[in-house]
Formats: C-alpha cells, sequence, structure tokens
C-alpha cells in the first residue's frame, strides 16, 4: 500500500526514483567511479569474473532476502555453508557414493539447520539475533570437529565443476544464481507465502489475527535460507576444489548490505530479490574494485563494515522519505 501511493507521488519525482531504484542510482555511480579508476575494471575478463564471483552471494542473498523481509536476522549462515561444505566434501570422497546422494545430503543438512534455528525461536519465542548467534557457534564447532580442523581436498571432479566449470561459455555458479533468483522471485511476488512472509515482517501480530499460520512461515524461511546455504556451500567448495572451515565465514555480513542495500528494509515487510542481487553486484564491484587498485585488505575490511553502516543509514532516510510522501499523499 505504501510503496503504491510513494510511486503515484508526481510532486516529488527525485524522491519517489531515490526510494524505489537506490540500488541501481549506487551501483551506477561505483561502476562510473571503478571504470574511471581502473582500466582493467572493464575488461571482459574482468566483468566475467566479477559475475562469478557474487554468485554465491547472491544465491545466499535470496534466502537472506526472505528472512529479513520476515523481520528477522540469521547470523548462522556463514558457518552453516563451512559446515555443509565439510561434510558434503567428506561424503562425497567415500568410494560408489553418488553424486545425487551428496547433494541430497547438504540439501537435508541445510534444511535442517534451518529447521533448528526456526525452531527455537517459535518454540521458546527467543529472537532471531540471540538464536542465530548460538547456532553459529555450534554449526562452526561441528564444522571443525568434522574436519579435525583441515581443509578437506581431493574431492572429485563433478564437485569442481560446479564451482568451476562452464556451460554455453557462461559458468555454472553463474547459471545456478539466475535460476535460484528467479525462483526467489516467484515466490516473493507470486505465492501464498512470499505475502505472508512479507505480512509477518510488517506486523507479525497482525498477520496471526488474519489467520496467518506464522509458525509455519517461520519455519519455512529459515528452511529456505538453509537450502540456499547448502547451494551457496556447493558453489564455494567447487571453486576452490576443497572445503574450506571458515569457506562461509563473514558472508553474513555481506548479505546484510546487500539485502538493505537492495531494498528489503531491516524492520521487514518489503523484499526484493532483483534488488539484492543488484546489492550484490555493489558489494562484489567495491571488493573487485579495491583488489584492482591493491588497495590492502585491511583497509577493504574497513571499506565494507563502512558500506555496511551507510546501507543502514541510506534504509532509515528512504523510510523516512516514504513516510514523509505518503502523510503528504494522505493530506
Amino acid at each position: 500500500m505504501e510503496k503504491t501511493l510513494l510511486t503515484k507521488n508526481r510532486n516529488n519525482p527525485f524522491a519517489n526514483f531515490f526510494t524505489n531504484y537506490k540500488c541501481v542510482f549506487i551501483f551506477l555511480v561505483i561502476f562510473v567511479v571503478l571504470s574511471i579508476c581502473s582500466d582493467a575494471f572493464l575488461s571482459s575478463r574482468n566483468l566475467m569474473n566479477l559475475v562469478r564471483q557474487i554468485a554465491a552471494s547472491s544465491i545466499l542473498g535470496v534466502g537472506f532476502t526472505l528472512v529479513v523481509a520476515s523481520g528477522n536476522i540469521d547470523l548462522s549462515v556463514g558457518t552453516m555453508i563451512g559446515m555443509i561444505g565439510v561434510l558434503t566434501a567428506l561424503l562425497s570422497k567415500i568410494p560408489g557414493v553418488p553424486m545425487i546422494a551428496v547433494l541430497l545430503v547438504g540439501i537435508a543438512i541445510g534444511l535442517g539447520a534451518g529447521a533448528l534455528n526456526a525452531f527455537f525461536i517459535n518454540i521458546f519465542k527467543l529472537p532471531s539475533f540471540i538464536v542465530t548467534l548460538a547456532n553459529m557457534s555450534i554449526f562452526e564447532g561441528i564444522c571443525y570437529l568434522s574436519a579435525n580442523s583441515t581443509p578437506v581436498s581431493q574431492i572429485p571432479e563433478w564437485y569442481k565443476e560446479i564451482g568451476q566449470g562452464y556451460f554455453l561459455e557462461i559458468p555454472v555458479p553463474v547459471w545456478i544464481m539466475i535460476a535460484v533468483a528467479v525462483v526467489g522471485t516467484i515466490i516473493v511476488t507470486k505465492t501464498v507465502f512470499g505475502r505472508n512472509v512479507l505480512a509477518i515482517g510488517g506486523n507479525k501480530e497482525a498477520a496471526r489475527v488474519c489467520g496467518v499460520n506464522t509458525t509455519k512461515v517461520m519455519y519455512g524461511v529459515f528452511m529456505m535460507m538453509g537450502i540456499c546455504a547448502a547451494i551457496t556451500a556447493f558453489v564455494i567448495t567447487g571453486r576452490s576444489a576443497s572445503a574450506q572451515t571458515g569457506a562461509g565465514q563473514g558472508m553474513e555480513l555481506d548479505s546484510i548490505a546487500a539485502v538493505v542495500i537492495g531494498g528489503t528494509p531491516l524492520s521487514g515487510g518489503h523484499g526484493s530479490i532483483i534488488g539484492t542481487v543488484v546489492g550484490c553486484l555493489i558489494v562484489g564491484s567495491i571488493n573487485n574494485g579495491l583488489n584492482l587498485l591493491n588497495v590492502d585488505s585491511n583497509w577493504q575490511l574497513i571499506a565494507k563494515g563502512l558500506l555496511i553502516l551507510g546501507a543502514i543509514i541510506l534504509d532509515a532516510q528512504s523510510a523516512k522519505l516514504s513516510a514523509k510522501a505518503l502523510k503528504k499523499k494522505m493530506a
């Protein structure tokens, strides 16, 4: 309702554009700046590498968009990725275990991890921040114990193809990213479940009173997050040709930045999968550009932190613009 009214507001076109398409505006500015600062940025090889690099974070971002749109947060996804990567890599090395079995087990682990998060949130009425923070440590411990704190190498060739292969001269991870983004967009915009997710994010109690089974929806949201984490683990493990125990650590921070920049407010109630993909492009472009400019990795960490802070500030300011435009429209 708010978005519809805002879109119809012709009195302040700049506020309208900035609120609805801020991620595109930010991406274009960053793209132009990096193109000027580095001659290598616009090369076809670098642009292809950029898209391939953001594939994993975009896949994870799809699940994270649903979580944030429902008014929740998931800090466990980074260590969940590492755990799934290690366990599936170990399983893939067992003689006679087929590829489909390994992938299904990985998906099942992601579903179970997501369901575990939802269980504690629903049954004990705990904040998602606290639950996922605790499970982050649990998943990390399982990961390190399973791998004896060492990377799992010598994985099968089919596993490597998931992260390194090409189909029609386009990297396999990019195809997977597109498929996941399309499915995520359909879920958010075309299904009852998607509408219920947004309703819970807008006002959980009001959604419950209107007949939404908030418990089931919460399970669905976190289990879909688990599926996206599993697919991300497959891509990262295949790309590095080994399962690193710390593979996904820190990815939740990139996801938060990408999701918020992409137009999904931390308060929930709205979600944009395409916006999240553009947000991942923004985060990926900054990382890629700083590498091309040979910026020290420690400064890159500072830049990433400032980006997340800026995304949150931008989210708050755009929300104020929306509220002001709505108030003026209704006056």
